[in-house]
């Protein structure tokens, strides 16, 4: 699938003794099975009810959601099949399988408020994939872009939880001013967080665009209907995107010069969509809000959409 230096291959090999395989839960049924129906035409919402009614707690964070001010404008909704309904079927799933997503990280252990900041970027990161998909009209599966998007940063949630000393030096050195990708080789012997990523989710058997767009430099387009490189680099982009805001945005004017002519995104819309994203995204979990509050987004997302005068500008 990927290919690994001997050194990484055996670190590779000894995080895999260390995570225990047997014990790394692999995606709940539910986070399967919402999975499994995207790019299914036939997927149907008595399906979707189906898959989230095995999951009572599950069942309810969503009817919690969607029977909030936000989604219902004070119309009780009691039943899943009533909320496909009102609130639409894409929506719906997206919803339900970030909801379950999270539950299953966060019952994983480790430390709870950076996996609620990894989480809370990650979904950022995949409706913000999704919104560029469908408002620049690119030839991608929306759904595609929100799931690519979604998980790409899996390889760091699984070194965060499952060794937490190794994430704390990786951490370091980033902090200290080291490329996310070199300080993870330096500390994991050769082996990045996206690798570990690409190895989990090969393990988890998860498609191959979900495997692929983990990586952080993709592949340039052959041509304009190239959707598999049109994903990774929606993907790439939209995450390393949420990455410089939270961290202050030292590379961003980089990130559009590389990836503007690909996904046709403009600065300033991008900034205008992404501030309505986070507006919104509070909505979905609280995982999320606690991840928005504790990374400051709104406030740093005004920092760096400041222009020459020093004024934020939001589109109209």
């Amino acid at each position: 699938m990927q290919s690994l230096s001997p050194q990484a291959k055996r670190s590779m090999a000894r995080i895999f003794n260390l995570v225990n395989m047997s014990e790394l839960p692999a995606l709940s049924d539910n986070v399967h099975d919402l999975l499994n129906m995207i790019g299914d035409e036939q997927a149907n919402a008595k399906q979707l009810s189906g898959v989230i009614l095995k999951d009572v707690s599950l069942t309810s964070k969503v009817l919690q959601v969607v029977n909030s001010a936000y989604y219902t404008r004070g119309t009780q909704v009691g039943s899943v099949c009533r909320a496909i309904t009102l609130i639409g079927f894409n929506t719906i799933r997206e919803m339900a399988m970030s909801i379950a997503l999270f539950e299953d990280f966060i019952k994983a252990g480790g430390d709870r408020v950076k996996v609620s900041d990894i989480l809370t970027q990650s979904f950022l990161s995949g409706t913000l994939s999704k919104e560029i998909s469908i408002r620049n009209s690119l030839h991608v599966s929306h759904e595609e872009a929100f799931i690519c998007g979604l998980f790409h940063n899996l390889g760091e949630l699984i070194v965060l939880i499952y060794l937490p000393d190794l994430y704390r030096k990786v951490a370091a050195k980033i902090d200290g001013g080291v490329d996310k990708n070199h300080a993870a080789r330096a500390v994991l012997d050769d082996l990045t967080f996206y690798q570990v990523g690409m190895e989990i989710a090969v393990f988890w058997n998860l498609c191959e665009k979900i495997v692929y767009s983990m990586h952080p430099d993709p592949p340039k387009l052959r041509h304009p209907d190239d959707d598999f490189a049109l994903l990774m680099n929606l993907s790439a982009f939209s995450n390393q995107l949420t990455t410089e805001i939270s961290g202050g945005g030292n590379r961003i004017d980089r990130l559009f010069e590389r990836y503007g002519p690909i996904l046709q995104v403009d600065k300033k819309k991008i900034f205008w969509m992404l501030e309505d994203i986070i507006d919104d995204a509070g909505n979905i979990s609280s995982i999320i809000r606690a991840g928005i509050r504790h990374m400051k987004l709104q406030s740093k997302l005004i920092v760096v959409t400041k222009d020459d005068q020093g004024k934020y500008v939001r589109l109209s």
